[in-house]
C-alpha cells in the first residue's frame, strides 16, 4: 500500500496527461461516492490504473456537492481505481471502475458499494476478510483474558494457538485464490494485501 501511495504522488507530480477519454469506444459509467459528516473533503481526483504496471491516469477533479463526489465518462473494461483526497495526508479509496452506476458510501470505519458486479465481489472478500481478522482478534482477547486471570492451561494454549493458525491458513488461501483470478478485483487485493501473504502461499501465486 505505501508504495502505491508514493507512486501516485510521484506520478501526480510529474504527469502530463489528459483525463479519461470521454469520447473513447467505451461504456458509460457513473460514480457517485457519499461521504459522512465526519469525512470533510472538498474536492476529491479519480485515477484509474492501466494496464502497465504504475500507470495511472487521472479520470477527472470533482467538488463536493453536499457530501457527494460525482464523476462521469467512459471506459471499455472494469479497470482498478482510485479516489485520492484533496488532503494527501487520506489513503485513497481503491474499487473497481465499470460500466453503470456506482454508489460508494464512506463511513468513519466502514465503506459500501452498490450497483457494481465487481465491487460486490470485492466487497464479499472484505467482508470475508473482516470476519476472519474478527474471530482472530477474539481469540487473541481470550488468550489476554485467561492468562491474565491465571486460568490459562496448556490445552487451551495449544488448541488458541492451533485455532489462529487455521483462521491465518483461511484468510490467506482466499487472498490467494482472489488474486488468481487475474481481474481487477484480483489486482486491488494484490496490491493491498499481497504482502501479508507468507512464503508457501506466495508461491501459490500464478
Amino acid at each position: 500500500m505505501k508504495k502505491m501511495i508514493l507512486s501516485i504522488g510521484t506520478l501526480l507530480a510529474i504527469m502530463a496527461m489528459t483525463g479519461c477519454d470521454n469520447h473513447s469506444h467505451g461504456l458509460d459509467y457513473r460514480v457517485s461516492c457519499t461521504l459522512d459528516n465526519k469525512a470533510r473533503h472538498d474536492s476529491a481526483t479519480l485515477l484509474v490504473l492501466e494496464d502497465a504496471y504504475g500507470q495511472l491516469r487521472v479520470c477527472g477533479t470533482a467538488h463536493c456537492d453536499d457530501g457527494t463526489f460525482t464523476f462521469t465518462g467512459q471506459t471499455d473494461k472494469p479497470k482498478v481505481a482510485l479516489i485520492r483526497w484533496d488532503n494527501d495526508t487520506v489513503q485513497p479509496f481503491y474499487f473497481v471502475l465499470e460500466s453503470g452506476q456506482t454508489d460508494i458510501t464512506l463511513q468513519s470505519g466502514s465503506w459500501n458499494i452498490t450497483g457494481s458486479p465487481m465491487n460486490s465481489e470485492y466487497l464479499h472478500y472484505i467482508n470475508q476478510r473482516n470476519g476472519i481478522m474478527d474471530s482472530r482478534v477474539a481469540t487473541w482477547q481470550e488468550y489476554l483474558n485467561m492468562a491474565a486471570d491465571s486460568s490459562l492451561k496448556r490445552d487451551d494454549e495449544m488448541r488458541m494457538v492451533r485455532q489462529d493458525s487455521l483462521l491465518n491458513d483461511s484468510l490467506q488461501r482466499i487472498t490467494v485464490e482472489r488474486i488468481n483470478r487475474g481481474d481487477a478485483v484480483g489486482r486491488i487485493i494484490k496490491e493491498r494485501y499481497g504482502m501479508t501473504l507468507d512464503q508457501e502461499h506466495m508461491r501459490m501465486l500464478k
